[in-house]
């Protein structure tokens, strides 16, 4: 489980074929080398969860199955991309973001991007089966950023970037057209899908006592 505060940026420095998905090799700073362990621990990329196999000085191997490529922009990623990074949340860190589990739901792409002082708008689209869990000033993570959504218009949807954001994350280098990951919040996915299923059982229920 994460948080979506990124403090770490990492860089795809080699991609290996694997069966059924492929190997990133990716480079960041000691401190997160240092906190991994091998087999054991989850790091997201970009919003995406992976498990460590092996790491050394500066880097670290994650193996990425076919189905996370295809949900998410690891897919069409190259050596020399950044990442955003993120270690799993612990019992004593701070929630300083929301519940971010790493399973990205889908793909969105940034419409528009304008700065507004020192800190940035975006507008995201994405497809309308995610569309229906977008609920005004509830939290999404974009490439495993924590964000407050807004403006919402089918859709599209707002979000505003404050400067630490934009200076720590990947965030700052993409431009309109871009494609990210997108996980919407835990709670909205639970709360519509109950919602619909209710809806079924008080159709059928209906259906019963009128036949």
């Amino acid at each position: 489980m994460f948080t979506g505060i990124i403090r770490y940026q990492g860089k795809i420095v080699q991609l290996k074929p694997a069966s059924g998905g492929k190997r990133f090799v990716v480079e960041t700073v000691s401190e997160v080398v240092d906190a991994l362990e091998e087999g054991i621990t989850s790091i997201a990329l970009d919003g995406s969860c992976h498990t460590v196999e092996r790491k050394d000085r500066n880097c670290f191997e994650v193996y990425s199955s076919f189905e996370t490529l295809e949900r998410t922009t690891l897919g069409e990623a190259t050596v020399g991309r950044k990442l955003n990074l993120e270690l799993p949340v612990t019992p004593s860190s701070f929630l300083d973001g929301h519940i971010v589990m790493g399973h990205v739901d889908g793909i969105g792409r940034i419409v528009s991007l304008r700065s507004k002082g020192e800190a940035a708008l975006y507008r995201f689209s994405l497809s309308p089966e995610l569309a229906r869990y977008l609920v005004e000033k509830d939290s999404i993570a974009i490439d495993g950023i924590s964000l407050t959504i807004f403006d919402i218009e089918g859709e599209v949807f707002s979000v505003a970037v404050i400067p630490q954001t934009l200076s720590h994350t990947t965030l700052a280098s993409k431009r309109e057209g871009d494609e990210v990951n997108i996980e919407v919040h835990l709670l909205a996915k639970y709360g519509i899908e109950f919602a619909i299923r209710q809806k079924k059982r008080e159709i059928a229920l209906k259906e019963w006592l009128s036949s």
